[in-house]
């Protein structure tokens, strides 16, 4: 069996169409640019004077954040398309990489924050649309395994990377270049994104799919008995969760007051 082959076989096991490309490109670079510039976004309010409470208000926005994003960018998936609807998410975020390069005070920080915290939470819907889209039913909890497994790359390279620009050029200075490569990551995933991505607004209409539910009360009536707990039990356990997450660096690395 000649090597094409056996890649074209790969390729067909995995679910690797030319959208789920795609989005694990797209994944990737954002998810690069997210980690090794927000994890240190404690560390850069501290170094810009907006005290221990800034961190703390910086947490609790993004799991608030997250959990307000999470149905509008559902909604905005199911109305716009996935296409539109990861562009306009990575926009948003290449917005707020660009206030927190330019100004360099905390209030301006915390505000660019708005625009890219819980990317993840907010462009998730439409994640996992595209691959309920793209792939037959076979195929798509190997699509979104996948999709678990690769999201963790970032994560764990992204830290490092932010870390060695910190121990280079300094916790201030280090950060906003983590963030300027943090835009351009993103700005590159939002080409790959549009280049491999396909367009799925013909197939919608050809299917005569319904509109886009607006109102997540109906949502939660549609819910089984057993979902409802399972979310109850989800809010409580990150709840606790989240309490120390946002100072575990602070923790870590220390302040010039008091180094770690």
């Amino acid at each position: 069996m000649s090597l094409r082959l056996r890649l074209t076989g790969l390729m067909e096991f995995l679910g690797l169409k030319r959208s789920i490309l795609g989005l694990l490109a797209m994944v990737i670079f954002v998810g690069m640019g997210e980690h090794m510039a927000e994890q240190f976004l404690p560390l850069y309010l501290i170094s810009l004077g907006g005290g221990f409470l800034s961190v703390g208000f910086l947490n609790g926005m993004d799991n608030l954040l997250g959990a307000l994003y999470a149905f509008p960018g559902g909604y905005i998936a199911d109305r716009f398309g996935t296409k539109r609807a990861l562009l306009l998410f990575n926009v948003l975020s290449m917005a707020g990489f660009l206030i927190v390069v330019l100004i360099p005070a905390w209030p301006a920080v915390l505000a660019g924050a708005v625009l890219f915290l819980s990317w993840t939470a907010i462009s998730l819907p439409a994640t996992m649309g595209l691959v309920a889209r793209v792939l037959p039913k076979d195929k798509r909890t190997m699509g979104v395994s996948l999709h678990s497994l690769v999201r963790r790359v970032p994560m764990a390279l992204g830290p490092l990377v932010g870390g060695a620009f910190i121990g280079v050029w300094g916790v201030e200075v280090g950060v906003r270049l983590a963030f300027v490569g943090a835009l351009a990551m993103a700005l590159l995933a939002a080409v790959l994104q549009q280049v491999l991505i396909e367009d799925e607004r013909e197939t919608r209409a050809k299917r005569q799919e319904p509109q886009a539910e607006a109102n997540p009360l109906r949502l939660w009536r549609e819910m089984s008995g057993d979902l409802r707990r399972l979310l109850v039990a989800d809010i409580f356990v990150r709840f606790c969760e989240q309490i120390p997450y946002a100072f575990v660096i602070v923790w870590a690395v220390g302040t010039a007051a008091a180094p770690g």
